[in-house]
């Protein structure tokens, strides 16, 4: 049975079962189906194909809109319509000239490292209860996300059983792209870890199925709960913003281990390109290029890059102006 209602409601159900089975969650995309699926239902009457007026129509129905989100429900729209005229030559198919102006490419914020010792310091004072697990639950979680690069929701969902604090990993199960992973990380993080299991020994089950960072409630921290939370923590510290850049926000400190990573091996001295795939593999990427987006082009990163550059080639970009000095 489906749960779509309007006539396009099967069609819809095999297009995100399609996109799903090619490892999508595609959950976002799937309201705004809902949405439209109620459009077309409420316009009355069978639809078997999308025309120009449907599209036309369901568009101009929230002018409102900011253009980024406008943008997203065209192009959905659009894979709807691309997926659909297969199937229904008569289907119009939007054109990408209906999408608003690309907006500026979004810069995240990347934390210095003194501009992450005062969120975990602000993160510890944040419970005036001497007893209250809160504030050592917070400041975990932030440090595991800047020393493993995990996603918010990642480290929101771990169990007791998916941290081995023997052999230093985190197993992130079914996460972005349907994907599993074994996360190693350092022994300074997994002493603060074994602390934590402590501290909430006292507190709660230890049942291997639990979750392994628990609210006040004793149920698994929630990643948005966690992101509200650390916007009050950046409101009480002094964070340098980069011109063109939003946030901060709670997944730039995923950026931010990126980032430093990097800049770490350049330091290092290490074939970064080389290591890039290593990286992707370790933050669940599923490829590259996704890991390039994260790494913004910081002050330090272009430094490091100019000086190993120059260290490498500076003789042959010199070489020139010698041979014109010595033909004088």
């Amino acid at each position: 049975m489906t749960h779509f209602n309007s006539s396009l409601g099967l069609r819809i159900e095999a297009f995100l079962a399609l996109k799903r089975a090619m490892g999508r969650r595609y959950q976002a995309a799937e309201a705004e189906m809902r949405r439209f699926d109620r459009h077309v239902a409420g316009l009355g009457g069978p639809t078997d194909a999308v025309t120009r007026e449907l599209v036309h129509n369901w568009l101009s129905a929230k002018p409102h809109v900011c253009p980024a989100t406008q943008r997203s429900r065209v192009g959905i729209l659009r894979q709807f319509c691309r997926y659909l005229v297969r199937l229904e030559p008569r289907t119009y198919v939007p054109d990408r000239a209906l999408f608003p102006a690309r907006l500026p490419i979004f810069k995240g914020h990347v934390y210095s490292q003194e501009e992450l010792r005062e969120l975990l310091r602000a993160a510890l004072g944040l419970s005036p209860l001497r007893r209250s697990l809160h504030p050592l639950t917070v400041y975990t979680m932030l440090l595991t996300l800047y020393a493993t690069g995990l996603r918010a929701g990642e480290v929101g969902r771990l169990r007791v059983a998916e941290v081995d604090l023997d052999a230093r990993t985190l197993f992130v199960r079914d996460t972005k792209f349907f994907k599993s992973r074994l996360v190693p990380f350092s022994a300074g993080l997994a002493d603060q870890l074994r602390s934590y299991l402590e501290a909430r020994a006292a507190r709660s089950s230890a049942n291997p199925q639990a979750p392994f960072f628990i609210n006040r409630h004793r149920r698994a921290f929630a990643a948005h709960k966690l992101s509200w939370i650390f916007h009050r923590l950046v409101a009480t510290i002094a964070v340098a913003r980069r011109p063109g850049a939003r946030g901060p926000r709670l997944h730039d400190v995923r950026r931010t281990f990126a980032v430093h990573r990097v800049l770490r091996w350049y330091r290092e001295g290490a074939d970064v390109q080389a290591k890039l795939p290593l990286l992707a593999t370790y933050m669940g990427h599923g490829s590259v290029l996704s890991t390039h987006v994260y790494l913004t082009a910081t002050a330090e990163l272009l430094r490091e890059a100019s000086g190993r550059f120059e260290r490498a080639y500076g003789p042959l970009v010199a070489a020139p102006e010698e041979i014109r000095h010595e033909a004088r």
